[in-house]
């Protein structure tokens, strides 16, 4: 850390300094700093905060009197980097180095992506699924005291809690080789929710029971207004809350016999 004080203000610490050790040359004796240092703090030049420290301290001063501003240490690579932006930018060749170096970090991203799904994927997915949490929006709060995305999930949290079933929020699941992230989980049943309108998530989903359904018994809960657009996957359906009470006391059961 470095400081950086009035110009005037700079010069009397140094003047006092001088005058009580006797001389330049005897002050960098006495507290260990080259005179070369000494005579450039002299002309204003800025000074670590172990030597301001060190100057206060011989000259008796108190640094509670004294303005001064704290700049970081990389403060001259912070000042080589805006020259350098600005020298490019009068060259107009800022924007091409910009993205080139865009072009090369992208390539290096995409590297490790690769590398990490063919090398380490369990890690990878835990990876970009606590990534996606950060950013996803978990704003409702269930009885559990967990975040979960939206209402219609926490209702079916709460659900589950109030009936005293054992069960886990987005998991980590994985179907030969393929990676998934079902709502809940409760021993080897998965309960997939969603209030999204259209046949395209209907399709999604079926793809994903493909999978899910060689190692799991799968239900999906939409509302009852929305049959219309799963259809498809009519036997893993289960429409509505009211009907997925007495459902979920089957997997208190299934449950009980696991244990």
């Amino acid at each position: 850390m470095y400081i950086k004080l009035n110009r005037d203000i700079q010069k009397e610490i140094i003047n006092k300094a001088v005058e009580k050790a006797g001389s330049f040359r005897k002050l960098s004796k006495t507290i260990s700093i080259p005179r070369a240092s000494l005579f450039r703090y002299y002309n204003g030049g800025l000074m670590s905060e172990r030597r301001f420290k060190c100057l206060l301290k011989f000259t008796e001063m108190n640094n509670r009197d004294i303005s001064f501003e704290k700049i970081q240490d990389n403060w001259r690579q912070i000042k080589g980097g805006e020259r350098c932006v600005e020298l490019k930018k009068k060259r107009g060749t800022f924007g091409k180095e910009m993205k080139k170096w865009q072009n090369f970090q992208s390539k290096k991203l995409k590297k490790w992506h690769k590398f990490m799904k063919e090398n380490r994927p369990l890690e990878y997915y835990s990876i970009q699924y606590s990534r996606f949490k950060k950013i996803g929006g978990y704003k409702y709060l269930t009885k559990r005291g967990e975040r979960v995305r939206n209402i219609f999930e926490k209702e079916i949290a709460d659900i589950l809690y109030g009936l005293n079933i054992n069960y886990e929020y987005e998991p980590l699941v994985n179907i030969e080789n393929h990676y998934f992230f079902p709502d809940f989980k409760i021993n080897k049943i998965l309960l997939e929710c969603t209030a999204w309108k259209g046949k395209q998530k209907a399709y999604k989903l079926k793809n994903k029971i493909n999978l899910l359904e060689k190692e799991y018994k799968v239900f999906v809960i939409i509302p009852k207004n929305l049959y219309s657009y799963y259809r498809i996957i009519n036997k893993h359906l289960i429409l509505g809350l009211d009907d997925f009470v007495p459902v979920a006391q089957t997997f208190l059961k299934h449950q009980l016999l696991k244990e």
